[in-house]
């Protein structure tokens, strides 16, 4: 068994190494001129206001994962369980390639049946599904889950 621990760097510390006109941004297509990403980054600091935070987070994400930052994505604030639920269900009964699902708890209740009869659906339908649940967190009981024969009798193991 292998394992590692990793620390965030100290944002303290990020600011001289980069600034606002070394963000490397992509889109679809790839790389955005460096003209562009300026604009990019000049918009952002106008909604923002002129502080330094924009600087540092920029800065920090590109400092933990060596990768330009992606045009495109957002990013939904979920306030509470059932709205997180439904956003989940919805996500994956859409999906069309692949579900990755990493929880902490999967539980034999209701909402933990919710989530398995979908996830095994959506695997009969040809949806490659992937889970990673902790043993602890899933009290022992949530094997049975997806002990079904519809499950299509991939391995299982839980972490």
């Amino acid at each position: 068994m292998m394992a590692d621990c990793a620390t965030l760097p100290d944002t303290d510390q990020l600011g001289g190494r980069y600034s606002l006109q070394t963000a490397r941004i992509n889109d679809t297509l790839g790389p955005v001129s460096a003209k562009r990403s300026a604009a990019i980054i000049d918009s952002l600091k106008k909604k923002s206001g002129d502080i330094d935070i924009l600087d540092r987070q920029i800065a920090l994400e590109q400092d933990i994962d060596d990768n330009p930052l992606v045009l495109g994505n957002r990013v939904t604030l979920l306030e509470d369980g059932p709205q997180t639920y439904q956003a989940m269900f919805k996500v994956i009964a859409a999906a069309k390639d692949h579900v990755n699902l990493e929880s902490f708890i999967i539980s034999d209740d209701d909402t933990g049946k919710q989530f398995a009869d979908l996830l095994i659906s959506r695997q009969r339908q040809g949806v490659q599904i992937n889970v990673i649940y902790d043993a602890a967190g899933g009290n022992r009981n949530a094997p049975c889950l997806f002990r079904s024969s519809d499950a299509g009798g991939h391995r299982r193991s839980a972490i």
